[in-house]
């Protein structure tokens, strides 16, 4: 019996709907269809749950550092970025950040980096 790829079966994987497989062409981005209120609810979300983890003891120290670092970078310009979190939860960024640090600096062994 010869073994290989039999040509005589119809294998059309290829149809319309898989020629961008075929292109060398960029994909365009799809942008996901956010509600404000679904934005906002992200931000709440990312600054309780960094917050929380910053003062948990079972968390790592690489995951501290991440959470201290998002905190103090005053220049991200990434859409959920500390500052942006606080603006669309409407927060104070600099009276947050002066609270958080304020404690976190407390805590011993866990001095600023």
């Amino acid at each position: 019996m010869r073994r290989g790829f039999d040509r005589s079966l119809n294998l059309d994987l290829f149809d319309d709907q898989w020629l961008w497989l075929q292109s060398t062409e960029t994909l365009p981005e799809e942008v996901p269809p956010w509600t404000d209120t679904e934005i906002a609810h992200i931000c709440d979300c990312l600054l309780e749950d960094s917050l929380h983890n910053l003062f948990d003891g079972r968390c790592s120290m690489k995951t501290v550092v991440e959470i201290y670092n998002w905190l103090t970078n005053i220049g991200d310009l990434n859409p959920f970025s500390f500052i942006n979190c606080c603006k669309v939860s409407g927060l104070d960024p600099n009276d947050i950040r002066d609270a958080v640090l304020g404690k976190f600096e407390s805590i011993p062994n866990r001095k600023s980096h």
